[in-house]
């Protein structure tokens, strides 16, 4: 909606005069506008793009591999064997928490307590086309000209002490 209500802005305050710019430069800013928007639906697919399950099973026997190599080595690196339990214990967790951490960030619905709320965004994504439907909608917003100006310190004050008040209540 605001997309469109940039756009329309535009293509109505050229006939007004406000953008009084050549029309190379005007087109050049629509241009913008739609690789902007175009962008943003590329990042939507790169994110909506499940992760290929042969990577996922390979990274996990990796890790146990990883998990069954790492106390060898690292008991050749230290000269007590508690150094090398605390060694490869960090090594490890640290490992296994990425891979869950990348394994709840690859499937982001469920019931799981760090889930997204698809009901709510499914709400919330109706209240949006709703709003398209109202009549306050189809009209583009105006640009003013009068605008809220703070010309002298008296009108500063008063704002400093609206904000103090609102800190101390």
């Amino acid at each position: 909606l605001v997309f469109q209500w940039i756009q329309q802005l535009l293509v109505e305050n050229i006939d007004s005069g406000v953008l009084r710019i050549p029309a190379p430069l005007l087109t050049r800013a629509f241009q913008e506008l739609a690789a902007g928007l175009g962008h943003y639906h590329t990042a939507m697919k790169l994110a909506f793009t499940p992760f290929p399950f042969a990577y996922a099973q390979t990274c996990d026997c990796l890790l146990v591999f990883h998990w069954l190599i790492v106390p060898a080595i690292t008991s050749q690196w230290v000269t007590h064997a508690l150094w090398a339990a605390i060694f490869t214990y960090i090594q490890v967790f640290i490992l296994w928490t990425m891979n869950m951490i990348a394994t709840e960030i690859e499937n982001p619905f469920g019931h799981d307590a760090n889930d997204v709320d698809g009901t709510r965004m499914q709400a919330d994504m109706n209240r949006y086309l709703e709003m398209l439907l109202k009549g306050g909608t189809e009209k583009t917003p105006s640009l003013v000209g009068e605008a809220v100006s703070f010309e002298s310190d008296d009108a500063s004050a008063r704002m400093s002490r609206r904000a103090s008040r609102s800190l101390n209540t």
